[in-house]
């Protein structure tokens, strides 16, 4: 589903601890769309945090792989995340 809305992302292997935002662009049961301004390195872990925008729906929290990640012609980067588990 198109979800368009913010995605807070925190790295978790290799390298723990590093934050980014994101807009998250697409979202299934198995995975999500990102754009982004950084480029993530595929195999990434990162610990995903997407707010609720209504109080009687859960904030989604998972952990998630970089499956792809380019550089379009505009700048931003496109990531493909791999949900591993649902927090």
């Amino acid at each position: 589903m198109q979800v368009n809305t913010t995605a807070n992302l925190t790295t978790i292997e290799p390298v723990a601890g590093l934050n980014y935002t994101a807009e998250c662009v697409d979202l299934s049961a198995t995975g999500l769309s990102l754009h982004l301004d950084d480029l993530l390195e595929p195999e990434t872990i990162l610990s995903v945090d997407i707010a609720s925008t209504h109080p009687s729906i859960a904030p989604l929290k998972a952990t998630a792989k970089v499956i792809r990640a380019s550089k379009e012609d505009d700048g931003t980067v496109t990531a493909g995340l791999e949900i591993i588990e649902f927090n």
